[in-house]
């Protein structure tokens, strides 16, 4: 049994789960049956890869299977790639390579480009959870997190990373306990202290969310955000300032010299509210321009830079972060469902800040701030 659909294609929203399922020997294969959000499809071994690649989907890119298919004098359908009468393949990686590509990941089959790609050898090897290095963009109790700084970084390295990166909310965020000067030099007594603690093969790096002001300007005063390891600069109200000036807003903020990464963009959450009016495109050049990260937040809810502008923030020259906006250790794990946006953007893993190692990454940090010095 394997899941298909929305799901398998790594979309944001899954509106209806789709299955296939092997039917039992001898038993009878099946159009889908399907309920409300709910679809299941029986299939025998022997056809069971094209029936997932049709239940896969896109329609978009099964059309386009189908008349590449056409041109070479071959049928593609449901139960395999056929000539004549034959089936030349029934397993979803044949068929692929029997139409002359090679395999299309699952995320990338929405019949934009990834067809044309394939044709010409120019698919993106894609970012994997087993890339990523390190977390950014985590809370804690300090301001609106569950849990200690030190059991937050702890959670992290007994999965596998190498390194915490705090960010706390930062003081014009009451509603969420942000933190004063007096309580990030504490935090920052802390990660010091747990850092020793730690040795060379982990870290605490200490970081901000830095709301991100009506005007643009950051929280805090400069010389606070240069104590920090980085800064996420993010957008938490006044979401109803229109397209022009929440696009100045935001382009104020990354021309800020502190800023290292832009958090949740477009400030969108999936199926509670809409982002806010921005131009995507010049926000994104900006970033480029100005060598400020792009965050792909990773948390359910928002799953932003939604993955459409993925490609376009590559071309642009931005660098991406999958970050989880973990406020409790479960949801460290949002990584994910980060990594799969990622994947469904065509995202390599040589584009991701958080791909870097703990050397690369403090190295990468380390020049910024020596830029930062340089700017003053």
């Amino acid at each position: 049994m394997t899941l298909a659909g929305d799901f398998r294609r790594g979309c944001e929203l899954v509106r209806e789960l789709t299955i296939v399922a092997e039917a039992p020997r001898g038993g009878k294969t099946s159009e889908p049956a399907q309920t409300d959000g709910l679809r299941i499809r029986l299939s025998d071994r022997k056809h069971f890869g094209a029936a997932l690649l049709f239940a896969t989907g896109s329609t978009t890119h099964i059309e386009q299977l189908r008349e590449i298919a056409s041109k070479k004098g071959m049928r593609l359908e449901a139960d395999g790639l056929h000539k004549c009468r034959t089936l030349i393949a029934g397993d979803e990686a044949d068929i692929y390579h029997a139409l002359g590509l090679p395999f299309i990941d699952p995320e990338l089959r929405e019949g934009r480009n990834e067809v044309e790609l394939a044709l010409k050898g120019k698919l993106p090897k894609l970012v994997t959870d087993q890339d990523l290095r390190g977390n950014l963009h985590c809370h804690t109790d300090a301001s609106d997190g569950t849990e200690t700084l030190e059991t937050m970084a702890k959670a992290t390295r007994q999965r596998g990373f190498e390194y915490f990166g705090v960010a706390d909310h930062s003081k014009s965020a009451h509603y969420a306990g942000g933190l004063s000067l007096e309580e990030i030099a504490q935090q920052h007594r802390e990660a010091d202290r747990l850092n020793k603690r730690f040795g060379k093969d982990f870290r605490i790096l200490k970081g901000i969310e830095s709301d991100i002001l009506a005007d643009g300007s950051l929280d805090y005063p400069d010389e606070a955000l240069k104590q920090f390891d980085f800064v996420v600069a993010s957008i938490h109200g006044r979401f109803k300032l229109d397209r022009k000036a929440q696009t100045q807003r935001l382009l104020r903020a990354i021309s800020h010299p502190c800023t290292t990464i832009i958090g949740h963009m477009t400030g969108r959450q999936l199926q509670r509210r809409p982002g806010y009016e921005i131009d995507v495109e010049k926000v994104l050049r900006a970033c480029a321009k100005h060598d400020v990260v792009v965050e792909i937040n990773a948390h359910p809810w928002r799953l932003d830079l939604d993955w459409r502008w993925h490609q376009a923030a590559l071309e642009f020259g931005c660098m991406l972060s999958i970050n989880p906006d973990a406020h409790s250790i479960p949801e460290l794990d949002h990584m994910h469902w980060g990594v799969q946006m990622a994947r469904k953007g065509g995202v390599p893993a040589d584009r991701i800040l958080n791909a870097m190692t703990l050397p690369e990454i403090t190295r990468y940090l380390r020049q910024k701030r020596r830029s930062l010095a340089r700017a003053a």
